[in-house]
């Protein structure tokens, strides 16, 4: 997790942003369930029908937001978006025991809360369709950690992502199955499911590629008389 220093020195990058025109404050996201301790972690912020969920550069400096009206669920990009990491890579520093990649800012605050607010969560930038661009432009940060747990949606695009990234990484990726009802973090969340989102996370399968097994796989036969 990020130091108090570099959090403030973040928050006053933000305030010095002349490229930024949207601003709001930091208050819950009722709706789905997201408290306002879980808003000001990502410094995510409202004002009337818009969220505001800001990104930042390699150095951690904000560089960008994604300004997102709730009513029709549009988007609008500001800042130097071409510079900008994964949402919420700049709060975590690398090198930890766990990381977990979601495919949007949403599902993120949703799952690191559910998470008890102590695991790194970050998400793609422009959901399923660029996730594997997004996770191959970070890769050396992604990398840094013992595990990535992939948790995308359970749609095909989802699915079809979760494998592209898994392949990037190997061995350390973790693939998280949902349960039936829920498709993403969120779903969990608003649902109060939050129990079976822990389940789920710490299950995920290590992936490994068709047609590779491993010694467990294949005991009961080694030990069965031909």
């Amino acid at each position: 997790e990020a130091s108090h220093e570099d959090r403030e020195r973040w928050k006053e990058a933000i305030n010095r942003a002349n490229s930024m025109k949207t601003e709001g404050e930091v208050k819950p996201i009722s709706d789905r369930g997201i408290t306002r301790d879980t808003c000001e972690f990502y410094n995510v912020t409202q004002t009337g029908q818009k969220h505001i969920y800001p990104y930042a550069d390699e150095s951690g400096a904000y560089t960008a937001a994604k300004v997102r009206t709730v009513a029709n669920k549009s988007f609008s990009v500001e800042g130097q978006w071409g510079q900008a990491t994964l949402f919420g890579q700049s709060l975590f520093h690398k090198g930890g025991k766990y990381v977990t990649i979601v495919e949007g800012e949403l599902d993120a605050l949703a799952a690191f809360q559910m998470l008890g607010s102590k695991w790194p969560v970050v998400s793609v930038r422009n959901g399923a369709q660029a996730a594997l661009k997004d996770c191959k432009a970070n890769f050396e940060w992604l990398d840094s950690f013992e595990s990535v747990v992939i948790c995308f949606d359970a749609d095909e695009p989802g699915k079809k992502a979760a494998k592209e990234v898994a392949e990037l990484l190997g061995s350390k990726a973790k693939v998280v199955k949902h349960i039936n009802q829920c498709k993403d973090a969120c779903d969990y969340l608003k649902s109060g499911e939050t129990p079976a989102f822990v389940k789920a996370w710490w299950a995920a399968d290590e992936y490994r590629p068709a047609g590779i097994v491993t010694i467990s796989d294949i005991k009961e036969r080694l030990w069965t008389p031909p």
